[in-house]
Order: structure tokens, then sequence, then C-alpha cells
């Protein structure tokens, strides 16, 4: 509520001192700000299995799998980056997952897939992921 007023009270600051372009930058950013605040990740239901990794209503099994990784953010994994076999191209597919499962994750995984090499996010990737998009 106080970014709000701070935010209307310098448009119209620098409305008045006829600054316009400074008001319509504050309402690009506030706009900016609201977008980015409002806009929270949407809960995935994602079940892994002895036979396969489900999210929401699809089915993924792992034979339909070629591998998988985990990425870290600060030492705190935030992805499952698992590949699907295709024969055009490589597809993957991210779930977001918390920090506390990973050992569990790996105990099932290990079994039927291989761990890819250590990666990180990509520099655009980490863009999308800081403005939520």
């Amino acid at each position: 509520m106080i970014a709000v007023s701070i935010a209307v009270w310098l448009i119209i600051w620098w409305f008045l001192s006829e600054q316009y372009w400074m008001s319509f930058v504050i309402i690009i950013l506030s706009g900016l700000v609201f977008y980015v605040e409002n806009n929270s990740e949407d809960i995935v239901q994602v079940n892994i299995t002895n036979d396969w990794i489900k999210v929401e209503n699809s089915f993924y099994p792992f034979w339909n799998l070629s591998s998988y990784w985990i990425i870290y953010e600060w030492e705190n994994a935030i992805i499952l980056r698992v590949y699907l076999k295709n024969k055009v191209s490589v597809w993957s597919m991210d779930i977001n997952i918390d920090n506390t499962i990973v050992s569990d994750i790996k105990n099932i995984l290990w079994n039927y897939l291989e761990e890819a090499e250590k990666s990180e996010l990509t520099f655009f990737e980490k863009i999308i992921r800081l403005l939520k998009i």
C-alpha cells in the first residue's frame, strides 16, 4: 500500500512539474511490478512411481524418458528437468521441486534413468524465472 501511494505521489508530482515522461515511466514500472507480484506459479500435482512420472493428468512412462537432471540454485534444488525421447528432437519437461524431496526423487529415478551432467539455468531462463513469466 505504501508503494502504491509513493507511485501515485510521484506520478502527480512529475505531471504537475511537466515531466510527463517520468510519469509514464512510473506508470509502466508500477504495472510491471503489479504483473510480476500477481503472476504466481500454479501448483501442479506431480507423482513419481516405479513405473512413470505423472504430471497432472499426463503420464510419462520411464521407457519414454531418456535422462534427467536436477538444477540447483544457491545449493537448493529448484527444478527437475526430465528429457523425453523423441526421434526428431530433444524435448524436456521442467518440474519445480522442493529441496526436501531431492533424495527421494533420486532414489526412484536412478533405477530407470541416467542422470545427465550437471547443468545450470541459462541466462534467459534465469530472467524468465526472475520475472515469473
